[in-house]
C-alpha cells in the first residue's frame, strides 16, 4: 500500500488567520479579502462562469455551524463553516449574516466539528505546509478510517470536431479513503478483494459479516461499519 503523498493547495478565498495560544485564547486577525472578480479572474473565467461553477470546489457549499476544539478543550461554538476541497481549507464566518469570510489556521492541534463531521489536520513529513485536512469516519482503537475529498480545476475546452461539445469550466472531486494506525496511511483499494486484503488478520470473520450484513463495499456507509468492526476484532 503506498503512504499519503499530499500536495500543497493555494489559497484563493478569502483570508483571516486564527491564533490560539496554550491557554486557548482566541483571536481572529483578517489578513485580506479577495472579492467575486478577484476570483474569478485568478481562473481566468468571468465572473458568471465563476458563480456557475464555485459550489463545486465544496464538500458542501453551505455554511453550517460548527465547533472549534484545540486539542481536546472547545474554544469557539457556533461557528458558520465549510470545508473547501480545492484550497483545502476550512472557511469560517464570524457571524451568518457576514458577507466575507476567512480560513482557519492549519495546525494538527486543532480540529474541527461541522454538524457531524470531523476534520482534521495532518502535517507531512513534519511540514504543515504540505499536510493537509481529512474526514474522520471513523474512529477506532486500533485502526481509524479518514477520507480526502480533493477538487480540481478543470479548464474550459473548446470542441476541435463537429462531433465533439464545448465542454465548460468545473471542479471534479476525486474521493480516497484511508485505513490509519498510529499516523501511518495506507490508502484503501477500489475492489472488494483488495480490502479484504488489508484485513487478513481476520479474513474469515469478515467475509461473514460482509455477507450476512450484504455490506456494499463501494457505499461510504457499509465501509465505515466495515472497518469499525475489522477494529473491534482486534
Amino acid at each position: 500500500m503506498k503512504r499519503i503523498i499530499f500536495t500543497a493547495a493555494f489559497v484563493l478565498m478569502t483570508i483571516s488567520l486564527f491564533s490560539q495560544s496554550r491557554q486557548s485564547n482566541y483571536v481572529s486577525v483578517y489578513d485580506r479579502t479577495i472579492d467575486i472578480n478577484q476570483k474569478s479572474l485568478a481562473f481566468g473565467l468571468t465572473e458568471a462562469q465563476f458563480d456557475a461553477i464555485k459550489d463545486e470546489a465544496y464538500a458542501n457549499p453551505n455554511f453550517v455551524q460548527g465547533k472549534i476544539f484545540q486539542e481536546d478543550q472547545l474554544i469557539k461554538d457556533d461557528v458558520p463553516m465549510r470545508y473547501n476541497a480545492y484550497a483545502d481549507e476550512i472557511e469560517i464566518k464570524n457571524n451568518p449574516s457576514d458577507e466575507s469570510y476567512g480560513a482557519l489556521i492549519k495546525s494538527p492541534d486543532i480540529f474541527v466539528k461541522i454538524f457531524r463531521d470531523i476534520y482534521v489536520f495532518v502535517p507531512y513529513e513534519g511540514s504543515n505546509d504540505k499536510g493537509g485536512y481529512f474526514n474522520v469516519l471513523s474512529d477506532g482503537k486500533t485502526y481509524d478510517l479518514y477520507k480526502k475529498t480533493k477538487a480540481t480545476f478543470r479548464e474550459p475546452q473548446k470542441a476541435q470536431t463537429s462531433y465533439e461539445r464545448d465542454m465548460p469550466p468545473s471542479f471534479p472531486k476525486t474521493v480516497t479513503y484511508y485505513l490509519v494506525q498510529n499516523g501511518t496511511f495506507l490508502e484503501m483499494p477500489n475492489s472488494k478483494s483488495k480490502i479484504l486484503k488489508m484485513m487478513d488478520r481476520k479474513k474469515s470473520e469478515m467475509k461473514r459479516f460482509i455477507k450476512e450484513n450484504n455490506i456494499d463495499l463501494d457505499e461510504e456507509a457499509d465501509l465505515i461499519k466495515t472497518i469499525a468492526y475489522f477494529d473491534s476484532l482486534l
